[in-house]
């Protein structure tokens, strides 16, 4: 216990340098999640719209759907958003959730359109990072922070020491920038490291 003591009065009285490292991490989709909305048509004239059930716009996105090779019974009921959005409703209304991989599929599916269908949402959700890629990852920017902090040393007439502490808040969960989703995204890490 009094090593580990006399060992961090000794890291308090030594300077530092703290660097943020940064690493180059590309995202990748997992899984494409669609919410929809099937709906009762009243007969309206200014649109013409004939009058149909629920249950017969139902039918009619199914068969619409499998001239793309889509089967609609893979559609999951929302009760939950149902009981969260429906109740401003007149007519009666149904919501469904729909999953994939593939984005062709998803684009298949955006482009159906008829009366009576409304796609409230669609959400691309970021692969998940494993131990193997987070760990290169932070690696790559702890070489990152080695090299700016060796460049700052050297400017400081100090020559750099030894690592003292990592801080990775990063974690191995994804996120994608819907405005950009291709975009290239940084892994920060802080590092501190001794001067001497």
């Amino acid at each position: 216990m009094f090593l580990t003591f006399a060992s961090a009065i000794s890291q308090e009285n030594s300077e530092t340098l703290t660097i943020v490292g940064e690493a180059n991490k590309k995202i990748e989709v997992n899984n494409y999640y669609l919410t929809i909305s099937l709906k009762q048509l009243v007969a309206n004239g200014y649109q013409q719209l004939e009058p149909k059930s629920l249950s017969q716009v139902k039918q009619l996105y199914s068969d619409k759907l499998k001239t793309i090779g889509v089967d609609f019974s893979k559609f999951q009921k929302n009760v939950l958003y149902q009981l969260y959005a429906s109740y401003s409703e007149v007519n009666d209304i149904s919501y469904y959730n729909y999953a994939t991989t593939s984005e062709e599929e998803v684009i298949k599916i955006t482009k159906q359109r008829m009366n009576g269908l409304t796609i409230m949402q669609v959400e691309a959700v970021a692969k998940e990072k494993n131990n193997t890629e987070w760990a290169a990852l932070t690696l790559t920017a702890i070489e990152d922070a080695k090299v700016k902090a060796k460049k700052t040393a050297d400017h400081l007439n100090k020559k750099l020491g030894d690592i003292i502490k990592i801080e990775n808040s990063d974690s191995r969960t994804q996120y994608i920038n819907m405005h950009k989703p291709g975009e290239i995204q940084k892994h920060l890490v802080k590092v501190t490291f001794t001067l001497e």
